[in-house]
């Protein structure tokens, strides 16, 4: 295993030990058991662990729906949905989840959510472009959709941020499902698995 691997697994455990919070950078080394300036070779500090942390766990999802949307077997609306449903069953670590949504840590939040949604976008884009060249769908703007759709998934239904009851979330996908439809110029009902995979 990777010294920078190591170090991000440590504070994985750390935060599970609910030590997340109080440890320090001495507190990581140690019971990662290397000494504190090997610590500082790859990190300057605990926000820059927690940082890289992140963006490995972000990246994996990232990696492996471009997987998805890069498969020459399935199309448009398949990879779509395969890339939903990925995306929507990825686990992130229940303990890096909730320390991202105590307030102290909204910056590093924010960060997180913009990583998702910049890198995912594209991916998002390119299944819809490989749409367009199918003609199954009519969209003019692929990447803007793209982006707007996150942003419904990466914010408002972000139950860290937001606690909807089941009817609201319904009624706010109800109307994403409208607006993909209308976008992506497809027949009613072909795009459901996004409202689906809520109940």
């Amino acid at each position: 295993m990777k010294k920078k691997d190591l170090i991000l697994d440590t504070l994985l455990e750390l935060l599970s030990e609910q030590k997340g919070e109080s440890c320090s950078v001495s507190d990581i080394a140690k019971k990662a058991g290397i000494a504190k300036g090997g610590m500082y070779y790859y990190f300057k500090s605990k926000e820059e662990v927690f940082d890289a942390l992140v963006e490995r766990t972000y990246q994996t999802i990232i990696d492996d729906c471009q997987k998805i949307a890069s498969a020459t077997e399935k199309n448009a609306i398949e990879k779509l949905k395969h890339v939903y449903i990925h995306y929507r069953s990825s686990i992130v670590s229940s303990d890096l989840d909730a320390y991202l949504h105590k307030p102290q840590n909204a910056g590093i939040h924010q960060k997180s959510l913009a990583k998702i949604l910049t890198s995912l976008s594209p991916i998002i884009a390119q299944i819809i472009e490989q749409g367009n060249e199918e003609g199954v769908f009519r969209c003019r703007y692929p990447l803007e959709l793209s982006e707007t759709i996150l942003s419904v998934f990466c914010f408002l239904l972000d139950p860290g941020i937001f606690t909807w009851t089941p009817e609201q979330i319904e009624r706010k996908l109800t109307i994403l499902v409208s607006i993909l439809e209308s976008e992506l110029g497809v027949p009613k009902g072909c795009i459901d698995f996004l409202r689906n995979s809520y109940r």
